[in-house]
């Protein structure tokens, strides 16, 4: 934690070259999002990699922060091109694979949607993988 300490501090004194910095610690150390849903709606869960230097990529989202290796409560993996498993309908990717969105969008959520996502894309390489952690949270919505 100490090197984000230093990476806000200096940022908040620096130039455009931090933004390249925070992709690099996030890259490296992982990154938790919060998010905020209103149950009966789709909410999009957001997850993307650099897909003009990598190509297409093996990737999955998990129930479950991202582990060690692979994803946790896999709700969908995707690798060689294709889907590999999913949980249901409900769990969709709407992004544009191709340039590296592999954001999982969740229709009619519900309270029981509410909790820790993971998304990890497999970067070649030892360490590399891409690991973005998602706290989802389901409101209630506005009457009509």
């Amino acid at each position: 934690m100490g090197l984000f300490f230093f990476f806000f501090s200096f940022c908040s004194r620096a130039s455009s070259f931090c933004s390249g910095l925070l992709l690099l610690l996030l890259t490296v150390y992982g990154s938790t999002v919060r998010v905020v849903g209103v149950v009966g709606h789709n909410v999009t869960l957001p997850c993307a990699y650099d897909a003009l230097s990598h190509g297409s990529l093996s990737f999955c989202w998990g129930k479950d922060a991202v582990p060690t290796f692979r994803c946790s409560n896999t709700i969908f993996s995707w690798t060689g091109g294709a889907p590999q498993s999913r949980w249901g309908p409900r769990y969709q990717l709407r992004g544009s694979l191709d340039e590296g969105d592999v954001s999982m969008t969740i229709t009619s959520t519900d309270w029981s949607d509410a909790g820790v996502y993971g998304c990890r894309v497999e970067i070649p390489g030892p360490f590399n993988d891409l690991k973005v952690n998602i706290k989802l949270e389901i409101e209630e919505g506005e009457l009509t």
